[in-house]
């Protein structure tokens, strides 16, 4: 059981303030970890199948480095 299975449960399971954000942190550390590790930890890869990911949605993509204008 994870720790939200526990959360949500009908057992009592009380956290003090800094264990909610450490038990939210490690989650999003370990579905970082397990996400690198699908790539070979290999970014280059991972950004690779984003951006094609991101051609095959149909969702319109906005560019905001061709937004930008020049400071003065």
């Amino acid at each position: 059981m994870n720790w939200l299975e526990n959360f949500m449960s009908n057992t009592t399971f009380e956290l003090k303030p800094h264990q909610s954000t450490d038990l939210v942190l490690r989650e999003i550390w370990r579905t970082k970890d397990r996400l690198s590790a699908a790539y070979g930890h290999d970014v280059d890869r991972l950004f690779a199948d984003a951006r094609q990911r991101q051609k095959l949605s149909g969702h319109p993509v906005v560019n905001l480095q061709s937004k930008r204008r020049k400071t003065r």
